[in-house]
């Protein structure tokens, strides 16, 4: 009978088993090996990383601005502030980053509201909707190394005599575990951009628009609600669909149906709001969301 590590470097080495599932071995062993730093490693594949990031998480890409008029164009501006705008770094739990490469369509890292308005500072024509374009290369190169951390720490424990028999290890194998290699990560730290916050692809989106990009698009319209009317919104209409959207979204589990009903409300409140950048900003970033 194969014991577990042996499982673990078959799957490792096998690329239609998914990585979530070898995750949950490694776990198994290192509670069994009392690891607990590989544990903790795992946990935080498995369920993402809630604020700082190994450097095998921080990717480079093309930093884009949604023009309605035009589509994502380029972001120009001093190399320094690009060099910083093209970095971006995912706390995305493994099976989020699986099931986002296995959508067609491009990949964007949306950018901090904070950082949009900076950049907005400096340009002539400012747009509502930035975003950092990841090659998919790259971000399935964070998968790549994460099975490969894995199989070299099998490896290890291989060599350290550490096999064990079916789902169990000897206490001889217990002890010497305790002197084994542990899974190096390399050197883990936070991302800083150009305002001294996070480039996340906490919100990373593929052909479609996440809840958590509705629940922004929301805010900023109930926050900019004044200004909207002023320049020709429907009052009550944008009123009724944004008290519906935030209600919700503040559900566990939202329902998609009635959500693009109220985005087209919101849509249909805002097609009066002519010459209001934000409002342009706004149809377009719904008009991708119902994927029309």
């Amino acid at each position: 009978m194969a014991g577990l590590v042996e499982e673990i470097q078959r799957d490792a080495l096998d690329p239609t088993t998914s990585l979530s599932s070898l995750l949950r071995k490694v776990r198994l062993a290192a509670a069994k090996l009392d690891l607990p730093s590989v544990e903790a490693w795992v946990d935080l594949e498995l369920n993402g990383y809630p604020d700082e990031v190994p450097d095998y998480r921080k990717l480079h890409g093309r930093p884009r601005a949604n023009n309605p008029m035009r589509g994502w164009i380029p972001i120009q501006g001093p190399a320094e502030l690009m060099r910083s705008l093209s970095v971006a770094a995912t706390g995305q739990s493994v099976g989020e980053i699986e099931h986002i490469l296995a959508r067609k369509g491009t990949i964007h890292v949306p950018m901090q509201p904070e950082m949009i308005d900076l950049i907005n500072s400096q340009m002539r024509v400012p747009f509502a909707e930035m975003s950092i374009f990841i090659e998919r290369a790259d971000i399935a190169g964070i998968l790549e190394r994460v099975r490969t951390m894995i199989l070299d720490w099998a490896i290890a424990l291989e060599k350290s005599g550490i096999t064990g028999m079916g789902m169990s290890f000897k206490r001889e194998e217990q002890v010497a575990a305790q002197n084994s290699p542990a899974i190096t990560i390399g050197s883990v730290g936070t991302l800083v951009g150009v305002v001294g916050s996070h480039n996340t692809v906490g919100n990373i989106g593929g052909g479609s628009v996440d809840t958590a990009q509705i629940r922004e698009l929301t805010q900023q319209l109930q926050q900019y609600h004044a200004s909207l009317v002023e320049a020709g919104a429907n009052e009550a209409l944008l009123s009724r669909s944004l008290d519906g959207l935030s209600t919700e979204m503040r559900k566990s589990e939202p329902n998609t149906g009635i959500i693009r009903a109220l985005l087209s409300d919101a849509r249909a409140a805002l097609s009066g709001a002519t010459g209001s950048l934000l409002a342009t900003g706004a149809l377009a970033l719904i008009a991708g969301i119902l994927g029309t």
